[in-house]
C-alpha cells in the first residue's frame, strides 16, 4: 500500500500540482489588465464572488471529511454514494483508450455538449447501459478504468464532483476545456486570445483542481504511510507542503 501513496501523492503533487501552478502564473499578469468593450468586471463585486466561494469551500471540506469518514475511506462505499445521489458511475476496462479521443481521462466528467457528449452517450449507451442515445448532451458521470480504482484517485474525483454539486464555479464546458487543453503549456499568446469571462472561469476550474489535491494530501497525511512517502518525496526535492 504504501508504494500505491507514494505513486499517487508523488503524481498530485509533482506533476498535476506543479503544472496547475504554473499554467496559474501566466495568467496572473493578464487577470486585471486585460479588458473587453462587452465585459466590465467591478472590484467590489468580484471580491464578493470570492467571499462565497471561501466560505462555500470550508462547508465542503467538512462536509466531506465526515463522507469519507462515514464511508471508512472506502472507494466502493464512496462510488455508492455518488450513486445514490443522482450520478451515472461506469466501471469499464481500457476506459482511457477511448476517453483520449475527446480529450478526457477517467473519473468525474461534468456535462458535455455537441459532438463529445454524442461520443460519449453512443459509447456509454451502446457498451454499459446496451441500449442506443444520441443525445448531443450528457449529465455529470464518472467513467472509471477497472485496473486503476484506488481510494486517493477516487477522493480527487470526488471532491470535483462534489464541487460540482454544491454550485461552486469553474465546472463549465469551456473552462474545463481550457483547463485539459493548457494544462501542460500556456503561452501568452493563448492567454491574449482569451475573453476576459474565459480567463475568470480558467483561473477557477484550476482552482478546483488544485483544491481536490490538497483535498486528498490532508487525508493521506492522516496515514502513517502516506506520511513517509511524503517525507520521501520531499527529501528527495519534491514540492513543499
Amino acid at each position: 500500500m504504501n508504494k500505491i501513496i507514494q505513486k499517487i501523492i508523488n503524481y498530485i503533487l509533482q506533476r498535476r500540482r506543479s503544472r496547475l501552478e504554473q499554467t496559474l502564473n501566466t495568467l496572473k499578469p493578464r487577470t486585471y489588465t486585460n479588458s473587453t468593450t462587452k465585459t466590465h468586471i467591478n472590484a467590489s463585486e468580484t471580491l464578493t464572488i470570492t467571499a462565497r466561494t471561501k466560505q462555500l469551500l470550508e462547508t465542503i471540506n467538512v462536509e466531506l471529511i465526515n463522507i469519507v469518514k462515514t464511508c471508512e475511506t472506502n472507494p466502493d462505499k464512496i462510488i455508492d454514494f455518488i450513486i445514490a445521489h443522482g450520478t451515472k458511475v461506469y466501471i469499464v476496462r481500457n476506459a482511457k483508450n477511448f476517453l483520449t479521443k475527446i480529450n478526457e481521462q477517467p473519473g468525474f466528467i461534468s456535462p458535455l455538449s455537441g459532438i463529445k457528449a454524442f461520443y460519449l452517450n453512443l459509447w456509454t449507451g451502446l457498451f454499459c447501459e446496451k441500449r442506443l442515445n444520441f443525445s448531443f448532451k450528457t449529465k455529470d458521470m464518472f467513467i472509471l478504468d477497472s485496473a486503476e480504482i484506488n481510494i486517493y484517485f477516487i477522493l480527487h474525483q470526488f471532491y470535483l464532483w462534489y464541487g460540482f454539486k454544491k454550485g461552486l464555479p469553474g465546472y463549465d464546458e469551456t473552462s474545463r476545456e481550457l483547463l485539459k487543453s493548457h494544462i501542460d503549456a500556456m503561452s501568452d499568446a493563448d492567454v491574449n486570445k482569451m475573453s476576459v469571462e474565459q480567463i475568470l472561469g480558467f483561473k477557477e476550474a484550476i482552482a478546483r483542481d488544485k483544491e481536490a489535491a490538497d483535498f486528498v494530501i490532508q487525508l493521506a497525511k492522516q496515514s502513517t504511510g502516506a506520511k513517509q512517502a511524503l517525507e520521501k518525496i520531499q527529501k528527495n526535492g519534491g514540492a513543499n507542503i
